[in-house]
């Protein structure tokens, strides 16, 4: 554990609009996603953050001047004010909280007009480029006393420290399963659809470390494809394969199961395997796990 600090998490404008707003570009994780996942990161870390998110330049100044004395450090996506935002950056140079400025794309591989910062100037540093992993290598910037953009066991995030081996990758399986409410097109993409989402924000995926994704359901449901679910989400370079299960009596009807294949570092018992709604009765040991992690 780094040590007991607080941090601020801002999010300017047009963030709320994530899972929804060019999914190609910001990915897939909604807002709400994407703070589950800092706040499960940070608890780790053993500090405490608290996000906040807002479309309104004067809000996010009057938030920057309130931290002073209050945190140790700003996490600060500025969104469109990025590029233009004088008073934003003031704000920021008036207090002496440190603040590293986070994007989910790269600002500079983008068109003209994104490609500067009025607010890196003022920051103690820039991460751009790295969906959600933005976010987390910031916050062990700001939680690690050297301000070193390494997490605790030597990285796994694109940053070692020097001499430091790189983190072995493994391809892992995370199970998961959703029982659809009918047998109708818009409620079995939904049901996937949450499935998905809920899988990679428990387990911190990107998208870009999905090897594959295996569907299946029950004979039940023939109404649609679950993968056009994960299409829709923007997984349009991932390896989708759908197929039915054979009929057993007794089984929990309308039932969609995933194999999501990743490249992680994670260990087999870090995995969070994802079983929702009626699915949940599947894997009751789940929840038991979950109860006391130190069990065997």
């Amino acid at each position: 554990m780094i040590g007991k600090k607080k941090l601020l998490i801002l999010h300017g404008p047009n963030l709320n609009l994530l899972g929804k707003r060019e999914k190609e570009i910001y990915g897939i994780y909604t807002l709400e996603d994407l703070d589950a996942m800092i706040r499960r990161e940070a608890e780790k870390l053993g500090i405490t953050v608290d996000c906040h998110q807002s479309n309104h330049e004067g809000t996010l100044i009057d938030l920057i001047h309130g931290a002073e004395g209050k945190y140790e450090g700003i996490i600060f996506n500025p969104g469109a004010f990025t590029h233009y935002s004088i008073a934003l950056r003031d704000a920021l140079a008036a207090v002496s909280v440190p603040a590293v400025e986070v994007h989910l794309s790269n600002i500079y591989a983008r068109e003209e007009l994104r490609r500067r910062s009025v607010i890196a100037p003022v920051a103690r540093g820039q991460i751009s480029g790295l969906g959600p992993r933005s976010y987390l290598l910031a916050l062990y910037a700001l939680a690690s006393e050297d301000s070193s953009f390494c997490p605790p066991g030597g990285g796994g995030y694109g940053f070692e420290r020097a001499g430091a081996r790189s983190p072995e990758l493994n391809v892992r399986g995370i199970r998961g399963a959703i029982d659809a409410a009918s047998n109708d097109e818009g409620e079995i993409l939904a049901a996937t659809a949450e499935l998905l989402r809920q899988i990679v924000t428990d387990n911190a995926v990107a998208k870009e470390n999905v090897a594959a994704v295996i569907f299946s359901l029950t004979p039940d449901l023939n109404a649609a494809f679950p993968a056009k679910a994960a299409r829709r989400m923007g997984w349009t370079d991932v390896p989708l394969f759908c197929s039915v299960e054979i009929g057993v009596t007794g089984a929990l009807p309308r039932c969609i199961r995933v194999l999501m294949l990743v490249n992680t570092s994670m260990k087999p018992r870090e995995i969070k395997h994802v079983y929702l709604k009626g699915a949940a009765v599947l894997r009751e040991d789940l929840e038991a796990a979950a109860a006391d992690p130190s069990g065997v």
